[in-house]
């Protein structure tokens, strides 16, 4: 099967390992290909539903890696023990949701090597949770697919430094390495930002202040960030 560039994205974040856990499998290509590529010897697939479980069964049989692969049904990182998984992937969930596992879950995150992650939405916020909760993000990837922008993440325990302004919001390594997506995607939200305020300088009501103020603090971010990405062609 052709995996997404998403999905190879994540399988490239993954690096290798002795075990690699899948959390929210679905399908459970991830793990299927992480063990036959060679990347890890064994690998965790595990879902909070039945049906993308016997799904991601089938999947693994079909592959002939049930020896390999251990299929778990419950909720987030209830599935791992401490110290169990190397390598903890988690995508394809709202950034609460993921916060929440990671939270619930401490005690096998913070005993993994590394965290692969993409969250599908509050990226901001999440990234500030991962650096509040000690750990150190130590990768950014982001890829544009059926024009959704995707952003992907690896974080290792161990981290202190919280980012703020422009690194907060848009990701300091993706501000770093530039290039076209992440500057698509920058421009997309400054277009975003300015419709907002046109809207609520029409609207013209008080209580909406503190919401203009906000959207105008993030364009000048968003600003910074551009100027920054564009030193990064120079």
């Amino acid at each position: 099967m052709q995996l997404s560039q998403r999905l190879e994205k994540l399988i490239g974040l993954a690096g290798n390992g002795l075990c690699a856990a899948d959390i929210g499998t679905d399908h459970g290509m991830v793990p299927i290909e992480l063990v036959r590529r060679g990347a890890f010897d064994r690998a965790i697939a595990s879902d909070v539903r039945k049906g993308p479980l016997a799904a991601a069964s089938a999947h693994v049989r079909v592959a002939g890696l049930s020896d390999r692969i251990d299929l778990r049904l419950g909720d987030g990182l209830q599935v791992l023990t401490s110290g169990e998984a190397d390598v903890i992937l988690i995508s394809g969930m709202g950034g609460a949701l993921m916060q929440r596992i990671l939270t619930e879950g401490e005690a096998a995150a913070k005993t993994a090597k590394r965290l692969v992650l993409s969250p599908q939405s509050e990226i901001p916020a999440f990234r500030s949770f991962l650096q509040e909760s000690g750990y150190a993000v130590t990768g950014e990837a982001i890829v544009c697919e059926d024009r959704k922008f995707y952003f992907l993440m690896t974080a290792e325990p161990g981290g202190q430094e919280v980012w703020e302004g422009a690194d907060r919001l848009y990701g300091r390594y993706l501000l770093e390495e530039g290039g076209e997506t992440v500057t698509a995607y920058v421009k997309k939200r400054k277009a975003v930002l300015r419709r907002i305020l046109r809207s609520l300088e029409k609207a013209g009501d008080p209580k909406a202040e503190d919401r203009r103020r906000e959207a105008e603090e993030e364009l000048c971010l968003t600003e910074e960030a551009l100027l920054r990405l564009a030193s990064t062609q120079r």
